[in-house]
Formats: C-alpha cells, sequence, structure tokens
C-alpha cells in the first residue's frame, strides 16, 4: 500500500487524528453491535487515530435509539437524520458541521449512502479519504427485495453503489464473491480494498473462549435450529422444502426457530407438534440455546445478494459448535463449509442418511475453526490496512 500518514492534520481532539466511522439510517440490533460498534472500539485499539462513530438515526425514538447506541459506543455521535428517507442528501449538511467540528482525515462509510455523503465531504475539502465498507450488494437487494417500497429510490441505489465502488479511496468487501460482483457490474479492477468477513461480536468472542463444555440434551433426538427472521427474503419456502421431507423421513429430527412467530414456522408447529419448537429469547439466551442443537440451517435462494453475502449467523453457528447446512452459491461460505468439512452443502435435496448427531470433538473443532477465521483480532492485518488508507 501506498498510502502515507503525517502528523500535521491533527483534528479537535489533540495528539490523535480523527477518523469517521459514518452510518446512516440503520436501527440498533445484533448485527449493528457486532458489525459496526465492535468494529469501532477494535479499530480503536490498532492505530494511534480515533475512530467515531457518527450515526446518523431516524429521529422516531431517538432518545431510545441514542442511549442503546452510546451504551455500545460511550464516544458515539448520534445525530437525528432528516426525515423521511426522499430527503436523504440533505443530510449532507449535517455531516458538513459534523466535519468542521471533528476535521476527520478520513470517512469510513457502511452502504452506499453514506459513501455519497462522504465523497461531497471530499470533495468540499471536508475530509481527505474515503472507504466504502459494502456489506453486500445493495442494489441488487433493493430490486430483488424491495428493501423499500418506492421505485424512486429503488432506482436511485444502483448509481450510487457504482460511485461509492468507483470512486472510493478504498473498500471494505464482506466476501470475494463481492469484489467479483464489483467487477461485473461496474468493471472494478482495482486493489485497492480488503475481504473481512461478517466476524464475531464481541460478547460472543469472549464467551466462545472461556466456554465450559457444550451442554447436551441427554436423548437421541437430533436438533437442527433456525435463527433469525423468517421474512419472505430470508428463503423460506427452500426451508420448508428441506424441512418437510426430513420430519417425514427421520422421526428423530426436531427444528428450534429462534425466531418471532409467523404464519411460516407456526404452519409447520402446527404440521409436526412437539417436533418445531420456536423461541424469541433475549440476546443473551442465545448462545446456550444454540449450543443445545447440532446444525445450523442458512439455506438461501440463488439471488445476487444472497450469492454475494456473508451472513453473520455463519460464525455463530459454528462458534456453539453445530455443523452448518447451507446451499450451493452463498456468498464464500459454501466452498468453505466443503473444503472444511463445516457441515453439509445442499444440491436439490438432502439424503435423510446424513443428518447424524454432532459429536463432542466435532463441536470442539468447528469452535475453533470459528475463533480461527471470524474474530476480529484474525482481521487485523486487513483492519491496519484500512486504518494506513483511511488516515492521513
Amino acid at each position: 500500500m501506498g498510502w502515507a500518514r503525517h502528523g500535521a492534520d491533527r483534528g479537535c481532539f489533540g495528539a490523535r487524528a480523527v477518523i469517521i466511522y459514518l452510518t446512516y439510517n440503520d436501527q440498533p440490533s445484533g448485527v449493528y453491535w457486532s458489525q459496526v460498534t465492535d468494529v469501532v472500539e477494535h479499530l480503536n485499539t490498532l492505530g494511534r487515530d480515533s475512530v467515531k462513530l457518527v450515526a446518523l438515526v431516524s429521529a422516531r425514538d431517538f432518545l431510545r435509539t441514542r442511549r442503546a447506541i452510546k451504551a455500545h459506543s460511550p464516544s458515539a455521535l448520534v445525530l437525528p437524520m432528516v426525515p423521511t428517507m426522499k430527503r436523504w442528501k440533505w443530510n449532507t449538511t449535517i455531516l458538513g458541521g459534523v466535519c468542521r467540528l471533528l476535521k476527520p482525515g478520513g470517512i469510513i462509510c457502511r452502504g452506499p449512502f453514506a459513501t455519497w455523503m462522504a465523497l461531497r465531504m471530499r470533495d468540499r475539502g471536508l475530509a481527505k479519504r474515503v472507504c466504502f465498507d459494502g456489506r453486500g450488494a445493495y442494489a441488487a437487494e433493493w430490486e430483488e427485495y424491495r428493501i423499500i417500497d418506492d421505485d424512486t429510490l429503488i432506482a436511485q441505489i444502483r448509481p450510487l453503489e457504482q460511485e461509492a465502488v468507483s470512486k472510493s479511496d478504498f473498500r471494505i468487501a464482506v466476501s470475494n464473491a463481492l469484489v467479483a460482483h464489483w467487477g461485473e457490474r461496474y468493471s472494478y479492477k482495482s486493489s485497492e480494498h480488503v475481504v473481512i468477513p461478517c466476524t464475531l461480536g464481541r460478547d460472543l468472542d469472549r464467551n466462545r473462549r472461556s466456554e465450559l463444555p457444550f451442554p447436551r440434551a441427554e436423548n437421541d433426538v437430533i436438533r437442527l435450529v433456525y435463527s433469525g427472521s423468517t421474512a419472505g427474503w430470508q428463503s423460506f419456502d427452500l426451508l420448508e422444502k428441506l424441512l418437510v421431507p426430513l420430519f417425514d423421513s427421520r422421526a428423530d429430527v426436531h427444528v428450534l426457530f429462534l425466531s418471532k412467530r409467523d404464519p411460516h414456522n407456526e404452519s409447520l408447529e402446527r404440521k409436526y407438534p412437539g417436533r418445531v419448537e420456536i423461541k424469541w429469547l433475549d440476546h443473551a439466551r442465545v448462545q446456550l440455546a444454540l449450543s443445545e442443537c447440532d446444525y445450523g440451517i442458512m439455506v438461501r435462494e440463488r439471488t445476487i445478494t444472497n450469492q454475494v453475502a456473508s451472513p453473520t449467523k455463519f460464525a455463530e453457528y459454528l462458534s456453539s459448535g453445530l455443523r452448518i447446512i447451507t446451499n450451493e452459491g452463498l456468498g464464500d461460505l459454501s466452498a468453505l463449509v466443503q473444503e472444511h468439512d463445516l457441515g453439509l452443502v445442499l444440491t436439490d435435496t438432502l439424503s435423510v442418511a446424513t443428518i447424524q448427531k454432532t459429536t463432542a470433538a466435532d463441536r470442539h473443532r468447528l469452535r475453533a475453526f470459528a475463533l480461527n477465521h471470524f474474530t476480529k483480532q484474525i482481521h487485523n492485518t486487513s483492519y491496519s490496512l484500512l486504518l494506513s488508507a483511511t488516515s492521513t
């Protein structure tokens, strides 16, 4: 890397220059804690520059959102964004004021909206470098799943993503598949990027390193778990096609949905009473529930969104000692499952004979793999490159 650090540009934080990590319209969630606030904290352990989270959030329930974010990142600057997504560009004025106050050397931006604003700060001389933190294929996701049901906004997202990819000084991608997608869709050919998959959150990382042997049910039931939303974009139809033949063929297979109740999972619960369990647990109780299962389910339809993805649940399942059931074409992860015997990769159907209880030895192997590939410390070299590329 040819990026140089200079000491002349100091922000208002004294001896340490400031790098802003900017998020726009992201609400508090487990993903936000593990992929934003934990990342900011980790970056602050690696370099002399101060990385400061600036979060532009919905004015609705603003005080509650602000308290939640600052509980995880006390130094964060949490500000209400201009109401309604249609006026999202107006938030550039807010960011301009923040940059005049903090005098950042660089801005790391989560997503294309934040990156567009940051690029305007660079154009105005209010920041010198911009990094696009690409968490997925944004335009494809909006077009395939209508994240916001507004044709005007959906039409904007592809040129925004193209500008973020082509004009940023540096980029983070969650998968090599995402980098390939940038090349195919936006003719991206630069090497100015790092690939960092979605990593374990700080709480899971620490707990896994000190965890006692896995608790196990004493019967012969094989427990599959699906953790997360069963909304349409999570491909519930594929999940049902997997589970129904399995239930009909194997009486020893049960499934746990760590999800809110909805018509999808309730229909399976009615069809297979006593074998389908639906729970919505506090975050602190999820780890124990996962560790009592044998397989974590991650089946997704073959959309561009899923083909470049790096779902956080993958690392969480592995760190709980679970084998993964997934299908082909899930980001970089399907190949990883096959190469390292981390579970089962489906083609069209799942052979019922391949479903077996996960042994204690395998659980420890899977957990070790997660700690060796999906902690933030493992990716320190990439994070350091990011800091060097974004600082001044």
